[in-house]
């Protein structure tokens, strides 16, 4: 029988098998003191890397950040009954029986003690990868779920080499499936988390055009996201988009089932359709009709990958209505809102070339009065970041935009692009300049979409819009 969490002795010993060398210590009123943790009854419930937001008995583990150390941080957390996870002894005093745990490389550390505690665990795990939509796929997967018993799933997109260790320190013995996603910026990154989370589905949602400055190229792409289907084992379930770049490449790499689905091509075919009063978008799968609660056909694409998926688990379709009927998504993606009179289509998460001419097209297809795309820069793409600007920004010229209004100096080339090919644009230096002009250019029944990068932070723009200029939520 498991335990209901993962003793810090067993932890230990994890660690030790490993390979890893670890020293326990205990504090105590003379300091520091070296423990055997066979004889501490502590569990660890869970992992985090931000101090402030620690519990008891969860695992604070101190990495170097962007500003400082985590480090200089464990003091706060033992003070709140954490147990620690860093390279050396805390410097400040610590409550007296608070525990410390010292390895070389506490970020190795966390990646072996979360793929031993879900070892130890019976779930049924579902991966998730793909260029774009998969925040999107598990958020509409974990709904699809929900009458199948206690689930676990990806907080946001901790999707990275941090995040994915920490979501599986979270699992817990009820857990009966998780719903894993899971980021790459390089070959050889998605085998690594792939192998920790042990998947039994495998869902790849595309490749496209993303963390080019890392990956290099499209085929690079390709090979690292089907890295996931790859370790998948033979009663398992891959589920592939046949439209896909790379499509043909990842169906030779699986060793299981494939289930596959396209507009043209795959087991299962789909189409989508404008929604109305009653979705924000409609589903044909199959023959069937499923109402889309977020706009935009690529949203029904991630759609149809949470429904095979589901199925490849065995949930009944009638179950996976019902649980699509309490879909919340994650913040900034997709979000359609009413403010000020304008509708407004927060997707500021992320973005790469793909993923924001898609969302053009779905600020396109609402109805409203006249279209405003919003953008700030793509990140990581490499070398070839000023062509994939200006080819994105001429690719917009096409949707009938009353203006692209980017923000930032790195957002430049977009409008080159756009405006070569006959396109409007304004040219903001900041969020708030874009804020002020959307206050002052935009009108009622307006559409106005917020993208860009997570560097770029358009959410900004939508935080002036309310807090300087009074825009407030209007009644749905």
């Amino acid at each position: 029988m498991v335990a209901e969490g993962y003793a810090l002795a067993d932890a230990v010993a994890d660690l030790a098998a490993a390979g890893i060398g670890v020293s326990t210590a205990v504090a105590t009123a003379a300091g520091w003191q070296p423990v055997d943790p066979t004889g501490l009854d502590r569990t660890i419930n869970g992992a985090r890397l931000d101090s402030r937001r620690i519990g008891r008995d969860e695992l604070f583990v101190a990495l170097p950040g962007p500003r400082a150390h985590g480090r200089e941080f464990t003091g706060d957390a033992l003070a709140a009954g954490a147990v620690a996870l860093t390279d050396r002894l805390p410097y400040a005093a610590a409550p007296e029986g608070s525990v410390v745990l010292t390895v070389d490389d506490p970020l190795g550390a966390l990646a072996t003690l979360a793929g031993s505690w879900r070892a130890r665990l019976p779930v049924r795990v579902i991966g998730i990868t793909g260029s774009n939509g998969k925040t999107t796929t598990k958020d509409l997967l974990r709904a699809a779920l929900a009458s199948s018993g206690p689930i676990h799933a990806t907080s946001g997109n901790l999707n990275s080499e941090q995040g994915v260790p920490l979501t599986l320190l979270g699992l817990r013995p009820e857990h009966r499936l998780a719903v894993i996603e899971m980021g790459a910026s390089a070959v050889g990154h998605i085998a690594g988390r792939a192998a920790l989370a042990r998947p039994e589905v495998g869902v790849i949602t595309n490749a496209a055009a993303a963390h080019l400055a890392e990956f290099g190229d499209l085929e690079r792409i390709i090979e690292g996201k089907g890295e996931l289907v790859a370790v998948l084992p033979e009663n398992g379930v891959a589920v592939l988009n046949a439209d896909s770049p790379g499509y043909a490449d990842w169906r030779r790499r699986i060793r299981c089932r494939l289930v596959s689905w396209g507009r043209q091509a795959g087991d299962h075919r789909w189409a989508w359709k404008p929604g109305d009063r009653t979705a924000a978008g409609w589903l044909e799968l199959d023959g069937e009709r499923w109402p889309v609660p977020l706009p935009g056909r690529h949203n029904a694409a991630n759609l149809v990958a949470a429904i095979l998926a589901a199925r490849a688990v065995g949930t009944a379709d009638d179950d996976i209505r019902a649980g699509l009927d309490g879909f919340v998504p994650s913040p900034h993606r997709a979000h359609l809102r009413r403010l000020a009179g304008r509708l407004l289509l927060d997707d500021a998460y992320n973005a790469n070339p793909t993923s924001v001419v898609a969302a053009a097209r779905m600020l396109a297809d609402l109805r409203g009065g006249r279209a405003y795309a919003v953008l700030g820069h793509m990140a990581e793409l490499g070398p070839d970041s000023d062509r994939l600007h200006r080819e994105c920004g001429a690719s917009l010229a096409a949707l009938d935009l009353a203006a692209l209004v980017t923000v930032g100096d790195e957002a430049g080339p977009l409008a080159e692009g756009h405006e070569a090919s006959g396109g409007a644009t304004v040219r903001c230096d900041d969020p708030a300049a874009a804020a002020a002009w959307l206050d002052a250019h935009t009108g009622e029944d307006d559409r106005i979409l917020l993208k860009g990068s997570r560097s770029a932070a358009m959410e900004r723009v939508l935080d002036v819009l309310q807090e300087a200029h009074g825009w407030t939520e209007d009644a749905p």
